[in-house]
């Protein structure tokens, strides 16, 4: 095997992606709807898969956790699987950074595995297009798919029980959109449960589950014509729309689901007060505290200046719209 860096870029789902399907067949991690997603410029991972004499993972200059070990190695096992070589997997030396909070709502798995995936096709000479990667991408994490291009990435849920129709591809290159990604950060650490935990909760007990299925395709439609005429004004209360209806299917669990706190809540009416002043911006939110708001480029410096204000806030990034994913063969 060769050595091979990646990186990739974190993305923010606008319309969301919440739920699996044919939950029997885990490994193949298919969702229950797609999705539409934003790559950012500066929240990143790069990730280096080396020959080694024993598999070591390292994550941010420290060992993996057992959890974290498990993840990487299996998904590796998976890439070298695709190969069709026999035997087992050659051990592997992996050392990923990631420059954005891990485990925190901010899609630190969406750029990790997609890197991950990447380096580790290259250093064992898959040679799949990116479309196939993005399907193996997405057995390890849903939100990967989307990281390996830039701009505007639209997952589709696709049909096939194997999930082969179920790949990501981009719509529209980063520059198609004047917007400014405005992430909030409400609170520090990991979140309480991990998405894929909470996503099988939400399936089983919310009764607002089925609604959240059925009504998904027409937010994702409606989203992508939108945003092929660039009109920021009808494409943004389809984004808070999505994550407004996801939120609510989490919270409608049982026993329930809360991700937000009381500072989100104070960012999401900071957010609206500061629309209906003519700042145009538009509050969606992941599976964590955090809020990121979607805004013309002009409305960006006064809304960030503005949400830094409310009492509780960590800090504002402001991040534009990211570049696909690399890879290299090192050395």
């Amino acid at each position: 095997m060769k050595t091979a860096r990646a990186t990739a870029h974190a993305n923010i789902a606008l319309v969301k992606y919440w739920g699996k399907r044919w939950p029997g067949q885990a490994d193949l991690n298919l969702p229950e709807v797609g999705s539409l997603s934003l790559t950012l410029d500066h929240y990143r991972s790069e990730t280096r898969v080396a020959p080694a004499e024993a598999d070591t993972f390292v994550l941010d200059e420290n060992p993996g956790s057992e959890l974290e070990q498990r993840r990487v190695f299996q998904h590796l096992d998976r890439i070298w699987a695709a190969t069709g070589r026999s035997g087992k997997r050659p051990p592997v030396d992996v050392h990923s950074n990631n420059h954005l909070p891990t485990a925190a709502g901010l899609a630190s798995s969406a750029s990790g595995f997609a890197a991950l995936t990447l380096a580790g096709a290259m250093a064992f000479d898959l040679g799949w297009d990116r479309a196939r990667l993005s399907a193996l991408a997405r057995r390890a994490s849903g939100s990967a798919a989307r990281s390996l291009w830039g701009g505007w990435v639209r997952l589709d849920r696709g049909k096939a029980p194997d999930g082969s129709d179920c790949q990501a591809r981009p719509i529209f290159p980063q520059d198609h959109l004047d917007v400014l990604l405005l992430v909030v950060r409400t609170a520090s650490g990991k979140k309480p449960l991990g998405s894929t935990e909470a996503m099988e909760h939400t399936r089983k007990t919310s009764p607002y589950y089925p609604a959240w299925v059925e009504t998904h395709e027409r937010d994702l439609d409606a989203a992508c014509r939108v945003l092929e005429r660039r009109d920021l004004d009808a494409l943004g209360p389809v984004v808070e729309h999505s994550a407004f209806k996801m939120h609510a299917c989490i919270m409608a669990s049982d026993p329930a689901l809360l991700y937000w706190n009381g500072v989100t809540l104070e960012v999401i009416r900071a957010v609206w007060q500061a629309r209906a002043a003519g700042l145009v911006g538009f509050v969606t939110s992941d599976a964590g505290p955090h809020v990121k708001v979607l805004c013309a480029s002009a409305s960006a410096h006064a809304l960030a200046t503005r949400l830094r204000d409310v009492p509780g806030v960590i800090e504002t990034l402001t991040l534009a719209p990211g570049p696909d994913a690399t890879a290299e063969v090192v050395g």
